[in-house]
């Protein structure tokens, strides 16, 4: 009873509403909501596990849906407490959310932005260790996240992690409510509650990560109404 069907109604942000200081408040409320609601920890988990016992040798990451870029720096931040060199590409089909990115946000020189379709990635096969997608594939249909699971497999060597929102009508409701007292950006209290209800069940991201063709394949809830997948796509 919690758990609506999904819904395909377009966010303001995909639509290009807004002028670029518009964006930049709805990429900052982003920012903060990897930071506090798992996004980013979900990632950083994931490396830590995955990167474990080859400290040493170098990372490189392609970041899809990348917005600011704030999950790369985060993944900068933590190669250099390690002492790993980092290769990051931050890609966004968006030249207005790069444009803005890189105008108000401070971006390392590791990290690369590139404008470019998700669906068609303009990468060889194994370009990265590991491809990363945060609060991105609920933007599509499911047919487009099987094709968007399909080519983050071909170019990662390593693993695919990907950190989504869980489809319940409780983190709706909680979020229109708390919304209007804590968001800043009027875009973001209205793409937000709308992503919700795009979001996912376990079952729902396992059964396409299944029909992609991944396997070794990890699907998990995490708090806050969060949804973890991390595919190891070659079995280290």
């Amino acid at each position: 009873m919690l758990t609506p069907r999904r819904s395909y109604e377009e966010e303001l942000l995909d639509m290009g509403v807004g002028t670029d200081q518009d964006v930049a408040e709805n990429l900052l409320d982003l920012r903060r909501t990897n930071r506090y609601l798992g996004g980013t920890r979900t990632v950083l988990k994931a490396l830590e596990a995955s990167h474990y016992g080859v400290t040493q040798d170098g990372l490189s990451l392609l970041d899809v849906g990348t917005g600011s870029a704030d999950i790369p720096m985060s993944v900068v931040r933590w190669c250099r407490t390690r002492g790993i060199e980092p290769s990051i590409t931050a890609l966004d089909v968006s030249e207005r959310n790069l444009r803005v990115a890189r105008a108000n946000f401070s971006i390392g020189p590791e990290v690369s932005l590139l404008r470019a379709d998700a669906l068609d990635l303009p990468f060889p096969a194994n370009s990265f260790d590991y491809v990363t997608a945060s609060q991105f594939l609920h933007h599509f249909r499911d047919e487009d996240v099987i094709r968007l699971m399909r080519g983050f497999a071909e170019v990662a060597r390593r693993a695919i992690i990907i950190h989504d929102l869980v489809r319940n009508l409780v983190p709706y409701y909680l979020f229109r409510a708390a919304g209007a007292v804590f968001l800043k950006s009027f875009m973001t209290r209205n793409d937000g509650a709308i992503s919700v209800l795009r979001g996912f069940t376990v079952e729902e991201l396992g059964d396409l990560a299944d029909r992609a063709g991944l396997d070794r394949v990890k699907v998990s809830r995490t708090f806050p109404y969060r949804l973890s997948l991390i595919a190891d796509v070659n079995g280290s």
